[in-house]
């Protein structure tokens, strides 16, 4: 693994992946199993710091070194604070709170982020330097992995909003043609008046492909990544996005060598990359902290 990262180095940390609907608080045992309690996210943020203290707890907390959170933005993990967030019912929150009841030091990130560093060290980017990737669910999410640790630049990279078409449709951020507004949850429901568990039109879905590989080729071309991983739900589709994205992005990317280009992978983590992500971003922290 990046970092010389084994298992056994993240017993004592603490995951928690938070969604709108449920969050998810997990550790590693001694054994190398992971061990994961669960609960209702709360519409009252103090009642789920109560929530998590206690969570924690039961998994150990006098063991317990520091804990990883990923959380749905925006949202500035200097602070460990969560700003507005349409996916969450708290509006302009810090995580401080769990971190002053809990008396260890708590790092919170993006959710795209903390899945794609739990994939990157755990999953489909095992072994690799430099991972970049998407998260496709009602948004697009974006994570780039170097050498075990999450890259921000000066806010956090939201490749999700790269323009594919400056005449294509309107997206939630206010910009024309981004990515997201072609390949999203949301995107697919209103361009094709179904989400995409339902949707089974192949040349819907080809074009999808067509505007996903677009993205994935910029991202290619502008990190040189080792790796690229597709996350999320969509990816139950199968076949029907994936083998037309493969064609279409190798037909697209041609400035590297074939063995340099990067290959297109599923992540191997399931639901359980927040998870893990969180974990390990509880063990080696920001980059920028060190």
């Amino acid at each position: 693994m990046p970092c010389g990262l084994r298992r056994s180095d993240l017993v004592g940390c603490v995951g928690v992946d938070i969604g709108g609907q449920s969050t998810r608080i997990g550790t590693v045992l001694p054994n190398g199993r992971l061990k994961l309690i669960s609960f209702r996210t709360q519409p009252d943020f103090d009642t789920q710091i109560d929530m998590l203290a206690d969570a924690i707890g039961q998994l150990g907390k006098d063991e317990i070194r520091r804990v990883g959170i990923g959380s749905p933005g925006p949202l500035d993990w200097r602070k460990a604070f969560v700003y507005d967030t349409p996916n969450l019912p708290w509006c302009n929150v810090s995580f401080k709170k769990l971190e002053q009841k809990l008396g260890v030091k708590v790092l919170l990130d993006n959710d795209a982020n903390v899945a794609g560093l739990g994939e990157a060290t755990l999953g489909a980017g095992k072994g690799k330097r430099i991972v970049a990737g998407f998260t496709l669910g009602t948004g697009i999410g974006y994570f780039h992995i170097i050498d075990g640790r999450i890259y921000h630049g000066s806010l956090d990279v939201e490749a999700g909003h790269q323009i594919i078409d400056p005449n294509g449709p309107e997206c939630n951020c206010g910009q024309r043609g981004c990515l997201e507004a072609f390949v999203s949850a949301t995107g697919i429901q209103r361009r094709y008046g179904v989400p995409p568990h339902e949707l089974e039109d192949q040349r819907a879905w080809d074009e999808i492909a067509m505007r996903l590989a677009q993205g994935l080729v910029n991202i290619a071309v502008h990190t040189s990544a080792e790796v690229l991983i597709l996350c999320g739900g969509m990816l139950a589709r199968g076949e029907m996005l994936l083998k037309p994205l493969r064609n279409y992005y190798e037909q697209m990317l041609k400035v590297y060598p074939k063995r340099y280009r990067p290959p297109v992978v599923p992540a191997r983590l399931g639901d359980k990359a927040g998870v893990y992500g969180a974990i390990v971003l509880a063990h080696v922290g920001h980059s920028e902290e060190a």
